[in-house]
């Protein structure tokens, strides 16, 4: 029943709450199972990473590495080295994205983790996503594993630095942790041993406290000359893979027929050092094997760990016998799939992306493992090595591999300072809170959580900022646009930084209505109401004045810059539109996460390249009109300092000027008029180019640009079928 609670309180902090979660618990509790439900049920922007690559395919995601795009070197948490990292990182705008939709980022195996390695993730996150001041850049972070089993890898040259600024390499004694705490939540129900004796004695190992009863249990299972029956299922677990191998080998070599070989087919993007078996395999009938993955079939017939002896090979197919089972299982090749994270820019969701595939049986010779490669898995039968343990935790993971006591030999003795533990671990384990505590931190943490979401969802700071970012890109490349092109980004900027000022009042009315524990939630309702209708209300002119871009430029790099970062803009403040107009009311974290998850962004186009140039170097038929016309759009603007862009571009004066429309109907073929910009402005520029075709004798050009428009059409088709082609 407890174990119960606990597992339930760990999913309510997970998909109810914002808050930083230090999910633990001994070998065999769940902590695995537990990540792979979670990504099945959160509504939340997920990743999953992993300090390995081999840990990472197992979990689902991808190397820590590889989505932070992190150095390999140390990372120092100063100020210095925080602008060296985001120097170096020179993260590409997917990337970016990725980061800013990202809400919920789970580390598996985090006692793996360097606590500057997770300082470094830190600091990107906060600067990619324009929230400084917020641990990990206000993403819920979820950190699985257990302390006491493998731990981080740091040499003697690197911890002289390090230790500068750190008390220990573990990850609790990071920065980021230090200043925002995790819920420690640890699983008590333990799986995969049922003997209440060698459970007591895994933890005392565990805990750095091996009684002499516990002790003298170990040592009667020391047996140097033990050696495995041929047809049984233990398995050596080892210090080294050079061991490991050399009695895979000599096994391997010991029986008699000849030796198989099965090559994987690798597609794709699949590192070889993430491949989760020989890339050949090398077999025999009778050699002892190991299945890697659990079955796919319904009733399940085998589990990742599970040994048997190869009996027969067929035609894409190995026969294994497994001693218990009443039948032999028939194995065939499996895949494992290497994913990139996506940001899709139409649902502004995170994507898994496949990019790579390794299809090859799922086996592995089974007369020895690594104690490394054997973390997560479970065994009947296990001969255990650990008299060269060098690293804290491994006789501990080796130990707790065993399903029972029966099952178990030591080739060598347990060597007492290879189970001691770091005294700082044992001293952040007292950070662990009672059960009645967690539930009511839990409550008061979903009553924040309701507070958190809505004012992010009225928060329009980082969106300033990431438009801040854009419009210093564009500066950069200023000259390469046309002359209304700054005064355009200016009026954006100056919209949203109404939004987010207003914003900003709203959230303070938020915070102290969410004071209260027992919420008015009629008064909650009328001041979201009220609040909505004015932020859509802006956001519809901000996204109009989007539509209205007078931007050109004849760079196609340049326009394309530009393209995305209005287009990213649009459909951010679309998303916020489609959410504040949806929301249901009683206000609820899982209505705010439905509508996201349901939100696709509307149809917006827009293209900033022509082949004409800027507004500073094109040539017009009829220049005299286009000064007037130019003149006539100046008179317009001046009086409420209305944006030229609003009224009439260049490129749009240029058209009118070319190709002289008469009518309304014929105006609204022109670039950047609509049916309302017609009404309002139409009839006075329809006056200045009627009169101007009377006194020089001028009609209509109008059906010249629509046949220009259908042969850049027919040109832009052709290239593509050649491109194609």
């Amino acid at each position: 029943m407890s174990s119960s609670v606990i597992y339930e309180l760990a999913q309510g902090f997970a998909l109810q709450t914002n808050k930083l979660i230090f999910l633990t618990g001994k070998a065999g509790t769940g902590k695995t199972t537990f990540l792979h439900n979670l990504k099945k049920q959160t509504a939340k922007q997920t990743a999953i990473v992993a300090p390995t690559g081999v840990a990472a395919i197992n979990a689902g995601g991808v190397t820590m590495h590889s989505f932070f795009q992190l150095p390999f070197t140390p990372f120092i948490p100063t100020a210095e080295g925080k602008k060296d990292l985001i120097e170096k990182s020179k993260m590409r705008s997917f990337k970016r994205k990725i980061l800013q939709e990202l809400e919920l980022l789970i580390i598996d195996e985090i006692s793996m983790v360097r606590a500057d390695t997770l300082d470094a993730i830190d600091t990107i996150l906060r600067q990619v996503r324009f929230r400084h001041k917020e641990p990990f850049g206000g993403v819920q972070v979820i950190f699985i594993g257990d302390m006491y089993q493998l731990s981080p890898v740091v040499n003697e040259e690197e911890w002289r630095f390090l230790s500068q600024f750190y008390e220990s390499p573990y990850f609790f004694h990071s920065h980021a942790i230090l200043q925002k705490p995790p819920v420690y939540i640890e699983l008590d129900k333990i799986y995969r041993q049922s003997d209440e004796h060698f459970i007591r004695i895994l933890n005392e190992v565990r805990n750095n406290c091996l009684s002499a009863s516990g002790l003298k249990v170990l040592q009667g299972k020391y047996d140097p000359l033990f050696v495995p029956p041929a047809d049984d299922t233990f398995i050596t677990l080892t210090t080294h893979n050079y061991k490991a191998d050399r009695i895979n080998a000599e096994e391997l070599n010991k029986l008699p027929g000849e030796t198989q070989r099965f090559s994987a087919k690798v597609e794709g993007e699949f590192s070889e050092k993430n491949y989760p078996t020989d890339p050949d395999l090398h077999l025999k009938i009778g050699a002892k094997v190991m299945l890697i993955k659990n079955d796919t079939e319904t009733p399940r017939r085998f589990y990742n760990g599970k040994i048997g002896i190869i009996r027969a090979f067929g035609k894409d197919v190995i026969t294994i016998e497994c001693p218990g089972d009443s039948s032999m299982i028939d194995v065939t090749p499996m895949e494992w799939e290497n994913i990139r994270y996506t940001a899709n820019p139409v649902t502004k969701k995170i994507d898994e992306e496949y990019i790579g595939k390794f299809t090859q049986f799922p086996l592995r010779l089974a007369w020895a493992i690594t104690i490394h490669k054997s973390q997560g898995l479970t065994f009947d039968k296990a001969v255990i090595d650990a008299g060269e343990a060098f690293a804290a935790g491994q006789v501990y993971v080796a130990l707790s591999r065993c399903s029972n006591l029966e099952g178990l030999v030591l080739l060598s003795r347990i060597n007492p300072y290879s189970i001691e533990n770091d005294q700082q671990i044992l001293a952040y384990e007292k950070q662990k809170l009672p059960l009645e505590i967690l539930e009511k931190e839990l409550d008061r943490s979903r009553h924040d959580f309701r507070s958190y979401i809505l004012k992010n969802l009225f928060d329009f700071g980082s969106l300033r900022n990431q438009f801040g970012r854009f419009t210093k890109s564009i500066e950069e490349i200023a000259t390469s646009f046309n002359e209304e092109t700054p005064e355009y980004l200016k009026n954006i900027a100056a919209q949203l930084a109404e939004l987010e000022e207003v914003g900003s009042r709203f959230s303070i009315q938020i915070e102290r209505i969410f004071m209260q524990y027992d919420v008015d939630e009629n008064f909650l309702s009328e001041r979201i109401e009220a609040a909505t209708t004015f932020f859509m209300d802006k956001i519809r002119k901000l996204n109009e004045t989007l539509k209205q871009s007078p931007a050109t430029t004849d760079n196609r790099e340049n326009a394309q810059t530009f393209n995305e970062g209005i287009k990213s803009l649009f459909g951010s403040l679309a998303q916020h539109y489609y959410i504040m107009k949806n929301l249901q009311h009683p206000f609820s974290a899982e209505n705010y996460f439905s509508l996201k998850n349901k939100f696709t962004v509307p149809e917006f186009s827009i293209n900033a390249y022509s082949k004409t140039g800027t507004a500073k170097n094109f040539q017009t038929r009829h220049p005299q009109l286009y000064f007037k016309l130019l003149e006539l759009r100046n008179k317009i603007c001046e009086p409420d300092d209305t944006p030229i862009y609003l009224v009439a571009g260049s490129k749009t004066i240029k058209e009118m000027a070319d190709f002289l429309p008469l009518s309304e109907k014929e105006l609204l073929l022109i670039h950047g008029f609509g049916k309302t910009k017609v009404q309002k402005y139409g009839k006075r520029f329809l006056d200045v180019i009627t009169e101007y075709c009377l006194d020089n004798n001028l009609t209509s050009r109008m059906y010249e640009k629509s046949a220009e428009e259908k042969s850049n059409k027919r040109k832009a088709e052709n290239g593509k079928r050649r491109t194609n082609n």
